[in-house]
Order: C-alpha cells, then structure tokens, then sequence
C-alpha cells in the first residue's frame, strides 16, 4: 500500500512538472487538453443511442422524414465531430511539437549550467541519459503523458453516460465487462513492469550504443579506424552490444507476449458471454432487437473505450511518468550559482566605481582599478566522493600585473589548480580570495568575466571564426583583427574567401573549414585575447604549436596578456623564462617558489627537469 501511495505521488509530482511547464510555454494548452476530451466523449452516444432509434423506427411506425432526419444526424453529427477532433488533434500535435522542443532546450541549458563537477560524475552522466531515453524511447514525452490523459478523461465521461444508457436494460453486462477488464489491467501491469525493467537497464547500455553508433563514427576518429584497420574490434564491440541488447528486448517480448496471450483470451471469453446472454434476453422478450445493438454496441465501448482504456492508460500513465520523472530529476541537478542566459538575466557590471553588495549579500567584483590580485590561503582539495587530496595546504599569492608558470609532473594539481580558480569546483579547505574577499562571495556572472582562459582541451564550436571569438561577448563591437594578429592567425583568417564569417568544420555548411591543430589552438588563443579579462590563465597554450609558431607565440608574450595577470602551465620549461615566477608543484602541494634564475641556483625540482629537457633548448 505505501510503494503504491508512493507510486502514485511519484506520478502526480512528474505531471504536475510537465503541465505546469507546458502552461507556462502554451496559454492555450489546457483548452485543447479539454477541447480533446470532451469531442470524442460525444461521438460514441452517435453510435450508441442513433442506430437504437433508428432500428426502432424501421421496426415500428417507419416514418420515412424522420429516418431521413435522424440517418442525416447520424452520418453528419459524426462526420462532423470526426473533423473537429481531427482539427484539435492537429493543434495539440503542433503544440506539444512546441512545448518538446521547450523541454529539449531547457535540458539543453540544464547541461550547460550545472555545476561543472556534474558533467564528470557517472551519477549525473547517467541521469541525463535516463532523462533522455525515457523522454524520447519509453514515454514519448508530454505527447505520451497528454495521450494517456485524454485517453483517461474520455474513457471516464464516455463510461458515466453508458452507465445510465445501459444499467437499467442489462446491468449484468457492466459486471461481466468489470470482471473481464479487471483481469485484463493485471495483464497490463505485467506487461508494464516488463518495459521497466528494460529501461532501468538501458542507460549503461546505450551509453556504449551510442559511442559505437554515434560519436565512434566522427570525425575526430576516422584517421585511426583507417590507419590501425580498427574495424574488426568495433565490429567486434557492435556484435556483442547487440547480443545483450537483444536479449534483454528477447526477455521483454517473451514476459509482454505472455500476458498479452492471458489477456486477449480473457477478453474473448468476456465477449462471448455477454452475446449468449443477450441473445438469450432478446429470445424470451426481455429486451428489443433494437436494445440487443445498443447493449452490443455499449458494451464494446464500454469495456474498450472506458475501462480498458482508463486502466490501461492509467497504468501507461504512471510507466511514463516513472520515465519522465528521470527528466525531473536531472532537471533538479544544482546549478552553478548564477549562471544565466542572456534572454533570461542581465549580466552583472564588471565596471562599478567600487566593490558593490547586492541584496541578497553577493558581492559584485570590484572595477579593474581595485583589482589587487589574487590569493590561495591554506587551499586544500579533493573531488567529491574521494577522500585522496589532490592540493595540499596551496598558499600562494598573484599579484596584479604578475605573470606566474605553473609547473609538475602529470598529475601534480596544476590544471585542478586553475579550475578552482575558474570557480568549477569549490574548494575542500581554505579560501581564494580576490580584494581580500573569498571568491565564492562575488556573483559568480560577473566573475567569471575577470578570466580569459584557454584549456589544453579547448574547444571550438561549428560556427563561424568571429563566433568562435566573440562567443560570450555579444555586447562588444570591438573588431577581432587585433585579436587574430596577437594569435599569429591573421594570415590564415585573411587567405579564407569568407575570411572571419568562415564557418568552422562542415557540421553546417559543406564549404567549412578544418583547421589544424596549430590554428584551431592559436584560434582560441585569440578568444582569450579578445576577452580582454584582467586575469589570463593558459594550460598548455602552444602544446599544438610547431617550434617556430610556439618561439613566436613567447616573443609576443607580453603583446598577448598586455601586462595582465597570468597564470600559465606548460611542460615546456623553456617557456617559463617569460614568466615573473615558476611555482613548483610536487605531491599535491607547492615545492619551489621563485624566478628562472633563482630556481636553477636553488638545484632543486625545477633545475632538475629543466637540465632533462635542456638538449632540446636553444638560445
């Protein structure tokens, strides 16, 4: 009793979701939810109460105007109601068309704005795929919920008007059809929990369909299929793919079909005695030749239309919510603090004469004349649900103007350094802090707009290259030639027909460009410098690079970040020369903290694998 209370919360919950989400879309829509429920309510009493007067006519006095009259009503009444209901139909379809796209989009945004440790967890990775399989494969989204609901709706209006037409000429038939459907829900429910026992299978499942279907036939992997012959072991990964899936599918048709066979039987049974009793009824004179088709006729509704339909709906009602729920639930996922869409929120000011509090105690970041640098005060780190430290007890301060390398061995905290930085995970102990507030007190809209970043696994968009670099930037109209220069990339840009309205790969357009790795990392470099943040942070900025373009890179290294704050990690220590201070990372904390020159005196870590490297320098 209490899974089923339960059960049945779960699915007022997930529909009061979705309706109040489609009301808020579709003013409209509840008038065409009740607009598709009360027209086809009417169309089975046509069938029902006009062939029953029409027979008694043709059995009675036989008045020719009246059949006439009553037969128009009959084929026009139908004919009518059977195009208003495919009118409204068509105007629920384009709708929910509508509203599916809303909820597409809104998930869509979901992905983009959940916290960032959300995107590398297994738990919300397979939240959003459940989220998307069961809106699409099981439930057939709001379509699938509002067909269950109308469905319902009639079935339970259609069903009270049978009652009163049939409950005083043979109430027995209504018990013989409650028997047969009772059984026949039974068989639905099994039916049903068959369905979901797949799906609660199938996100690990698809998740691998989808990387040898999908994402494994791109681009970015056609030089290795070819030049390694990897057919055979995709193929091999397909094969054994389809083997589980279509045994659990095999299970699932053998459970379905089982209880399909037990209901049809039963359904067959029911008919034939509810027809051997009327026809009895009519033999000994109870009832009308003209009452056996209405009973008929009522009965077949009845049991179809009404009960089945309702009991079955109801259970396709709650499979699907259960589905949807999984929507719900990703949906529910923390966001990032106060990231926002421009159609939704005004982005914060980053120029205000002075550090502002807004009312709810968020700090706005202060002007770019008050920007003092930044500090790691006793920072520690581990990613949720580990309990190995990543960072250690990182004190280290930034100040403005500074440019600082970040320098270790793989797997030393560098890059989870920057991210913490970046406000993508929040840290486990200590503080940042910015003008001598913690950074997590600032509006995180508005403080993300203090760094320009380029990530070794940066990545650019399918759109055009002045897109690509402008970005997030909509309101600056500042031209991105600068930009492209700084970037060492204008060449290129300039020797494109379309130059910057060149569209990037051919997701788009057929005509778009591939660029190399060197020009598609210069590319981001150059949306980093046309940001124009007061902070630079660069992991690995010149790892696509060739010698010459990386040595040009350093030359115009002061032209890049403008006497900005930099933070830069690279593996390539000649680099670090450019930079004020290297910081040394090494077992999860800070090591050495100084210049080049110092650092060699000091013969520690960093003179140390600058002399492995050394062969590979030139001065």
């Amino acid at each position: 009793m209490k899974s089923l209370l339960s059960l049945s919360k779960k699915t007022l919950a997930t529909c009061g979701y979705f309706y109040r989400f489609a009301c808020r879309e579709m003013r409209s829509y509840p008038m065409i939810i009740f607009l598709s429920i009360l027209l086809p309510t009417l169309l089975p009493f046509l069938t029902m109460i006009l062939p029953k007067m029409i027979i008694e006519e043709l059995t009675g006095a036989g008045d020719v105007q009246r059949l006439i009259i009553l037969t128009a009503i009959l084929v026009g009444g139908g004919f009518l109601l059977k195009n208003l209901i495919l009118l409204v139909q068509e105007l629920r379809k384009v709708q929910e068309d509508r509203i599916a796209r809303r909820l597409e989009l809104a998930m869509s945004r979901k992905a983009m704005t959940i916290k960032y440790e959300c995107t590398e967890t297994e738990a919300a990775l397979s939240a959003r795929q459940k989220a998307e399989t069961g809106m699409s494969w099981y439930s057939g989204g709001i379509r699938g919920m509002s067909e269950c609901l109308v469905k319902i709706g009639t079935g339970i209006f259609v069903g009270l008007g049978v009652i009163l037409l049939v409950v005083r000429t043979s109430p027995v038939l209504l018990v013989i059809s409650l028997i047969s459907v009772l059984i026949n829900a039974v068989c639905t429910s099994g039916i049903n929990r068959a369905a979901q026992e797949v799906f609660e299978k199938t996100p690990a499942i698809n998740k691998f369909y989808s990387y040898i279907y999908t994402r494994i036939n791109g681009r970015e992997f056609a030089k290795e299929l070819r030049l390694y012959n990897a057919f055979s072991l995709i193929e091999t990964k397909a094969v054994n793919n389809a083997k589980e899936l279509n045994q659990m599918d095999n299970e699932c048709a053998r459970k379905q079909f089982g209880w399909g066979l037990l209901g049809s039987t039963v359904s067959t049974v029911g008919y034939g005695v509810s027809y051997a009793y009327l026809a009895i009824m009519v033999l000994r004179g109870r009832i009308t030749i003209a009452e056996f088709v209405m009973c008929i006729t009522a009965m077949e509704v009845f049991t179809n239309d009404c009960l089945i339909a309702v009991i079955t709906n109801l259970q396709q009602l709650v499979m699907k919510s259960n589905f949807m729920s999984a929507f719900v639930e990703y949906m529910g996922l923390e966001d990032a603090e106060e990231i926002a869409f421009a159609d939704k929120q005004k982005g914060a000011d980053l120029n205000p004469e002075t550090t502002s509090v807004r009312e709810n105690g968020v700090h706005e970041t202060p002007a770019y004349d008050a920007f003092d640098g930044i500090e790691f005060d006793h920072v520690s780190f581990k990613y949720p649900g580990t309990d190995e430290y990543i960072l250690k007890d990182i004190n280290l301060k930034i100040g403005r103007g500074e440019s600082i390398s970040l320098v270790g061995k793989n797997g030393s905290g560098k890059t989870t350094l920057v991210k913490l930085l970046c406000r993508l995970y929040d840290v486990s102990e200590g503080s940042i802090r910015l003008c001598g507030r913690d950074i997590s007190e600032y509006s995180y809209e508005a403080y993300v707009k203090l760094l320009s970043v380029v990530f070794q696994d940066f990545k650019l968009f399918g759109y055009s290259l002045e897109e690509n670099v402008r970005l997030g930037n909509t309101s600056k109209t500042d031209p991105t030639d600068e930009a492209f220069e700084l970037s060492g990339i204008s060449d290129w840009v300039e020797s494109l027909p379309e130059k910057g309205n060149t569209l990037l790969y051919k997701e788009y357009d057929e005509k778009g460009v591939e660029p190399s790795g060197g020009q598609a990392q210069k590319l981001a470099i150059a949306r980093a410098v046309y940001r124009d943040s007061p902070v630079v942070i660069l992991d690995e900025p010149t790892a696509s690079l060739d010698p010459v373009a990386e040595y040009e890179i350093y030359r115009h290294f002061n032209d890049l970040i403008r006497n900005k704050t930099a933070l830069y990690i690279s593996h390539r220590l000649s680099s670090c020369k450019f930079c004020d201070r290297i910081v040394v990372l090494d077992d999860h904390t800070i090591k050495e903290n100084g210049s080049h020159e110092e650092l060699i005196r000091l013969d520690g870590i960093y003179a140390e694998m600058f002399a492995s490297q050394a062969k590979w320098y030139q001065e």
